[in-house]
């Protein structure tokens, strides 16, 4: 006689159930569609355009007869070689200006220069610190 066939193995249940299944690939389509249409309406609308803050900054007055060059070189228009020049010629000065006019006598320092200078330079001792100023418009 003939043998009997071999036991069939006991079917394991699977372990997400076909429902189950259906609802997480919609659940994985929805968000897929979603950050779709947030990309596509994100590169076709461009950004949003952000409002301009007026330029407008509290200003530190610098004390022109202690200030360094790379101190002075901070100041708005002024950059490193024109603070060199300065520091070398309040050198040549004996170490001080007498007042903010003076600084013409910089090369490179134009009466055009020296009055956007103004605002962020005063003339005191040697040894004393910058000033800080109420909030001014910018440039």
């Amino acid at each position: 006689m003939s043998e009997p066939p071999p036991a069939r193995p006991a079917a394991r249940k699977p372990l997400v159930e076909r429902t189950e299944q259906a609802v997480l690939v919609v659940l994985a389509l929805a968000v897929v569609a979603g950050v779709a249409y947030r990309a596509a309406s994100y590169w076709r609308l461009g950004a949003e355009p952000l409002e301009p803050i007026p330029p407008a900054s509290l200003t530190y007055r610098l004390n022109v007869n202690a200030a360094d060059w790379t101190t002075l070189a901070l100041v708005p228009g002024l950059g490193k070689t024109l603070a060199e020049r300065i520091v070398d010629e309040r050198k040549v000065r004996g170490g001080r200006f007498e007042s903010l006019d003076e600084l013409t006598a910089v090369k490179g320092i134009g009466e055009k220069t020296l009055a956007r200078l103004r605002p962020y330079l005063f003339i005191g001792e040697p040894d004393a610190p910058g000033e800080p100023v109420e909030m001014l418009e910018g440039p």
